[in-house]
């Protein structure tokens, strides 16, 4: 275990001790570090920018939720068969998932583009030139918009963990269930979903921190604006930490961003833990 615990230590707990000790100093990153102990931390809970930028993850990660999780589930049930052709429609759903974040974000920016983007120019062809936005660069529609590309991108990927499910679920429960007249909503609401309840608990969980750690898109597609209005907590940590030579105030909200993750999933593993496993 020696070796295995030296490399923790060093790529681990060596630069965990170091974060909360630069969290205290004001810190440029290259100079020597000056000890402010808490005041990080209190201009953290002054700085509206960060206090937003909660709440703006907050909204991404219900969207992911919705784009990503529900829609996976959706998918994974109508594609759950053997029938030819099916196969390779999961492939193509599933395909996004191996493009990288920044491709991705960089590919909807074309898509999203007011001027020469397919999403206006699409609508200008349907004679529907009126609902045409500039969707990147107003905050009504720019945080929407980063959340579909975010369920276009992961959708595929939930789509496979809930099919692999999918698969251990007896066929004999359906042909009980049909026998007994219940047609396809009725089956999956008595069957499939509370069958498939443990493995929609991981997803969500998945998608809650994963939505916590969202970076990519947001400084792809956005960096943020317009007006601070898809700030995240990541994309602010970057911008005081490296943009502005804030490095000390950068690391003191990284650690409140990972109290806060640690946070939310011990309370979701705690309430994960009182659902039991249905037995079939």
């Amino acid at each position: 275990m020696i070796p295995a615990l030296t490399l923790y230590a060093i790529f681990v707990l060596l630069p965990l001790v170091s974060s909360l000790y630069y969290s205290l100093t004001d810190w440029d990153g290259i100079g020597a570090p000056r000890w402010v102990g808490l005041a990080n931390f209190a201009r953290a809970f002054q700085d509206d920018i960060h206090l937003a930028s909660y709440l703006h993850v907050t909204l991404y990660i219900v969207g992911t939720l919705v784009f990503e999780v529900s829609f996976g589930l959706v998918m994974a049930v109508l594609l759950n068969s053997d029938r030819p052709g099916f196969a390779l429609l999961r492939g193509l759903f599933f395909s996004p998932v191996v493009l990288s974040m920044s491709a991705a974000g960089v590919l909807w920016t074309f898509v999203f583009d007011y001027r020469t983007g397919l999403v206006n120019a699409m609508l200008k062809g349907m004679g529907l030139g009126d609902l045409t936005q500039p969707w990147l660069s107003q905050p009504a529609t720019a945080l929407l918009c980063v959340m579909l590309v975010s369920g276009w991108k992961f959708a595929g990927f939930y789509m496979i963990l809930f099919f692999a499910a999918l698969r251990r679920i007896p066929r004999s429960l359906y042909e009980a269930a049909t026998l007994e007249g219940a047609g396809p909503i009725r089956q999956f609401f008595s069957i499939t979903l509370p069958l498939l309840k443990q493995n929609v608990l991981i997803c969500v969980l998945l998608a809650v921190t994963g939505g916590f750690a969202g970076f990519d898109l947001f400084f792809t597609m956005t960096n943020g604006q317009p007006y601070n209005s898809t700030e995240v907590p990541v994309t602010w940590i970057v911008k005081m930490g490296f943009d502005s030579d804030q490095l000390g105030y950068g690391i003191a909200l990284t650690v409140i961003l990972t109290v806060v993750v640690s946070a939310v999933s011990l309370l979701y593993l705690r309430f994960a833990e009182r659902s039991h496993a249905v037995e079939y």
